[in-house]
C-alpha cells in the first residue's frame, strides 16, 4: 500500500513580513485547495480502500489545522482591534474637556438624561 500526498503543508508564522490579512488569505487558499483534494480523493475509484482512508484522515487532519490558524490570526486580529480601540476612548477621555468636579464633560450626567428624574419629585 502506497500513501502519496501532493498538498503542501506551511506554517505561517504570526510575526514578521506579511500582515495577519494576507496570512488569513493565504490560508483559505491553502484550506480550499485541501478541501478540493479531499474530495477527489473521496471519488476517486483508483484507491483501494485503505489508502483512501489513511489519505483521508491526512487531509482532514490538515484542514483543521489550517481551519485553527485562521482562527487564532483572527482572534489575534480582533484583539488588535479591540485594544486599539481602547486606547481611542482613553485618549478621547483624556483630551475631553474637565468640569469643575474633575469629570469629564462628555461623561457628566445630566438630570435630564435619567429617566429616573422624571419619575421622582426632587425637594431642596
Amino acid at each position: 500500500m502506497q500513501v502519496s500526498s501532493s498538498t503542501t503543508t506551511s506554517s505561517v508564522s504570526s510575526g514578521g513580513g506579511s500582515s495577519s490579512a494576507s496570512q488569513i488569505a493565504q490560508l483559505q487558499k491553502q484550506l480550499k485547495e485541501a478541501t478540493e483534494e479531499l474530495k477527489a480523493v473521496a471519488t476517486d475509484s483508483t484507491m483501494d480502500a485503505k489508502a483512501k482512508e489513511v489519505k483521508q484522515k491526512l487531509l482532514q487532519a490538515q484542514v483543521a489545522a489550517i481551519q485553527q490558524q485562521i482562527a487564532a490570526l483572527q482572534q489575534a486580529e480582533a484583539q488588535k482591534a479591540q485594544q486599539a480601540q481602547q486606547k481611542a476612548q482613553e485618549k478621547a477621555q483624556a483630551a475631553a474637556p474637565r468640569t469643575d468636579s474633575g469629570v469629564s464633560a462628555a461623561t457628566a450626567r445630566k438630570p435630564e438624561d435619567s429617566p429616573l428624574g422624571q419619575q421622582l419629585d426632587v425637594y431642596a
